[in-house]
This record gives C-alpha cells, sequence and structure tokens, in this order.
C-alpha cells in the first residue's frame, strides 16, 4: 500500500484537522458553565478510548510474535531522531508541520479573547463567532487534506525516514 500513504495520510490529518474545531464548537456552547465543559470533554475522551480498543483490527501476524519486555533504555534508544543526511524529507515536513501547528495554535488559543478585546463582543457572543469561525476552518482545512493527499501519491512525494 505505499502507493496510497498520501491519501491514508490525509485521512488521518482529516480526523486532526475535524477534533480541534468540534472541541472548539462544544467549548463554545459551554463558555458560561466551564466545569460543565470539562466534564463533558473527559468523558468523550475516556469514551473513545474504549471505542477505538473496541473496533482496532487485531493483526493476525502479531499473535505469533515472542514478545520481550521493553526497558526504559530501549524506550530511550527507539525514541531518536534519524540522521539529518539520510532524512531531509523528514525534517523538512517535520519543520513545516511544527511550523502550522504552533501558528494555529497561537490564533486558536487566543480566539476569545481578541474577539472579546478588539471585536468587542460578550462572552458569549464571541462564542458564537468562534463556533462559525470553526466551522468554516473544518470545512475548508478538510477540504484541502482530502486533496492534498492524492496529489502527493500522484507526484510520488512523501517523507522518508
Amino acid at each position: 500500500m505505499p502507493k496510497l500513504c498520501g491519501t491514508v495520510s490525509s485521512f488521518y490529518g482529516g480526523g486532526m484537522i475535524a477534533g480541534q474545531p468540534i472541541g472548539t464548537m462544544i467549548g463554545s456552547r459551554m463558555i458560561n458553565n466551564a466545569q460543565a465543559g470539562f466534564i463533558i470533554g473527559a468523558v468523550i475522551m475516556l469514551a473513545s478510548g474504549f471505542v477505538a480498543l473496541a473496533i482496532w483490527p487485531r493483526e493476525e501476524f502479531s499473535k505469533d510474535i515472542e514478545r520481550t519486555k521493553m526497558t526504559l533504555k530501549d524506550l530511550a534508544v527507539s525514541c531518536h531522531f534519524p540522521k539529518f543526511s539520510t532524512s531531509r524529507d523528514f525534517y523538512k515536513a517535520f519543520g513545516c508541520r511544527v511550523c502550522m501547528l504552533l501558528s494555529y495554535q497561537m490564533i486558536s488559543v487566543y480566539q476569545l479573547y481578541i474577539v472579546e478585546d478588539y471585536v468587542h463582543q460578550t462572552k458569549t457572543e464571541a462564542a458564537g463567532t468562534i463556533a462559525t469561525m470553526s466551522i468554516i476552518t473544518m470545512v475548508v482545512s478538510l477540504t484541502a487534506s482530502l486533496i492534498s493527499g492524492p496529489i502527493s501519491d500522484k507526484m510520488h512525494t512523501r517523507a522518508r525516514y
């Protein structure tokens, strides 16, 4: 399936892209009752973990593999970055992804304060504005994600580790 890596990656990214605005929309509905919002968020995260375990397919081949106990040293060794000389595409993708996520989060985190302080909306009005902006962001981001994966597959460009 290596020829579909970009498409699969775009669907994975699409799920992550959809999660942020959906969380923002739920949060904007709970703007005047933060405690209920935190409880709902915790319940959703807990439930999603159980749903993933319930529906995730089990690999047939993993039953026959002998399991070895992992030590802390083994874990530390497995978390190293690849060499730059052999993994330039990885570092390009990593750098671009970090910059994109950092810029997106900087705006997303302060959105409520920006709308309240500079647009001069009340907290409830600002929550509605942010919910609307989240829907627009989700639609545009999902569209870009679902288009870019197949384009990547056709161009045969992706990060190699």
